[in-house]
């Protein structure tokens, strides 16, 4: 048996196939560059196929799981509001995706798969409580409690992007006015831009952080600040076995972003909860979305 997985970003699209023991048999990656959603995921497919048959000339998928940014109903295999991917609205992937093809998809929001596949290969096996942090492009959570995904009433467990992190943003309210406007990638993006001018990048700005930068120091700091806050509020709520950081931004920047939100929110605790990098990086999306591909496969 052949499953596929997939994992979708704003910039980048990444399908797999793998065995029925969760063995990655094949892999691609290539851009995404917007456009029109339903075209984007019939493209999708035509790559699941091409590379199930790159395994072996006859194969076939038994299932797809697939990974992405927003508001998913697994239920309904729909994403009602992708974030980070303009006219994703109401998309039908799983239709899309399963009918032509006579199979079940799992359709997932990228951070909850993130966990999930974290829970199954990676930094938190073998644990029932934890939640998994995605710091990249945007600012997600999935939340794992007794073993099992937590979504919540409307599928927003976990949206800690969504977090106000000062009065003032708790009385603006909104997209821009949260933890994901301070830690974002986006928000780090246009941070490097002002403080060291057009032509930086976010890595830039942590370099000059990291080398003494003044101005770029205090937009660490704070950052970090608010990353602790927000950590601390998750253990206080949920008081979970590991605390797990994932995404582009936390995997490039590792322990010199992660150790000082660590000592910060273990101050702010009375436990000190493990708080940790992912161990499956990059994977953590598409393995996931393997696993719950796996699941489908044998219901």
């Amino acid at each position: 048996m052949f499953v596929a997985g997939v994992d979708l970003g704003a910039s980048n699209v990444r399908v797999v196939i793998a065995n029925g023991d969760g063995g990655i048999e094949a892999r691609r990656e290539s851009p995404y560059a917007g456009g029109d959603a339903d075209a984007a995921v019939r493209g999708i497919g035509r790559t699941i196929d091409e590379l199930a048959r790159a395994v072996w000339a006859r194969a076939s998928v038994a299932a797809i799981g697939m990974a992405l940014p927003g508001t998913v109903d697994p239920g309904a295999g729909t994403v009602a509001s992708a974030a980070n991917l303009p006219g994703w609205g109401a998309v039908r992937i799983a239709d899309i995706l399963g009918t032509p093809r006579g199979v079940p998809v799992a359709v997932e929001n990228d951070a909850n798969a993130a966990a999930i596949g974290e829970g199954w290969l990676g930094a938190a096996k073998d644990m029932r409580d934890f939640v998994f942090i995605a710091l990249g492009t945007g600012v997600g959570a999935g939340v794992v409690v007794d073993g099992r995904l937590h979504r919540g009433a409307n599928f927003l467990a976990g949206e800690v992007a969504f977090f106000p992190m000062t009065p003032g943003q708790l009385r603006a309210g909104g997209w821009q006015h949260n933890l994901e406007s301070v830690v974002g990638g986006r928000a780090c993006a246009a941070s490097a831009a002002e403080i060291l001018g057009p032509a930086a990048g976010a890595g830039d700005l942590f370099a000059a952080a990291h080398g003494g930068h003044a101005a770029a120091s205090a937009w660490l700091t704070r950052a970090q600040e608010y990353l602790a806050m927000a950590v601390a509020d998750i253990i206080a709520l949920l008081d979970p076995q590991a605390v797990i950081f994932g995404g582009g931004v936390a995997m490039a920047q590792g322990e010199g972003l992660l150790g000082p939100v660590r000592d910060l929110a273990h101050r702010a605790t009375p436990v000190r909860t493990p708080i940790l990098l992912s161990t499956l990086g990059k994977d953590a999306q598409v393995l996931g979305a393997v696993c719950l591909a796996m699941l489908s496969a044998q219901r």
